[in-house]
């Protein structure tokens, strides 16, 4: 080996060591109360369904992250806070809404939630009998920078079977 080659080497060698030392350790994962996430997600429910039998559709919007996406039955989905409320306040607008949940399962996997459970909502128009629907959900939930819980996906589908051929033509 000539003399430069020795040189680049050790060079590098050095070079590596330094930068190596200045590298820091990751920082751990702070430790997560589960149980405690678990409450915070429940009621983070249990706020959602609260405004939406207060017909507030600010106070539901206000569930979700900035980028929150609500994924109806049978419409497209809603994205973002300002969309899901005008979504809301449309549903809202000359009905009365009364939902319930019933969670069956949620799980927390550090910043990240989701919950699984059946619902029973009845809307009724202002002049009208009221409409029925039960089915089943899943949702997202992520925790935001200031420790909160905000909604980040939600997705449900009704239990009630399809309208038949004849009932849609009436």
């Amino acid at each position: 080996m000539t003399p430069r080659i020795v040189f680049i080497l050790a060079f590098a060698l050095a070079a590596i060591l330094t930068f190596a030392g200045c590298q820091t350790a990751p920082t751990p994962e702070p430790k997560r109360d589960v149980a405690a996430d678990i409450k915070a997600v429940r009621a983070l429910l249990d706020q959602h369904i609260a405004a939406m039998n207060s017909s507030d559709a600010a106070a539901v919007a206000a569930t979700y992250a900035d980028d929150g996406i609500e994924m109806p039955p049978n419409e497209p989905p809603a994205e973002g806070r300002q969309a899901i409320q005008a979504r809301l306040e449309a549903v809202i607008k000359g009905n009365a809404v009364k939902l319930e949940a019933m969670p069956l399962e949620a799980q927390v996997a550090g910043d990240w939630a989701y919950g699984r459970g059946n619902y029973t909502t009845s809307v009724t128009p202002k002049s009208g009998k009221p409409m029925v629907e039960s089915g089943k959900y899943l949702s997202i939930a992520r925790r935001q920078p200031d420790g909160s819980w905000k909604s980040y996906r939600l997705i449900w589908n009704s239990n009630n079977p399809p309208p038949s051929a004849a009932a849609a033509k009436k």
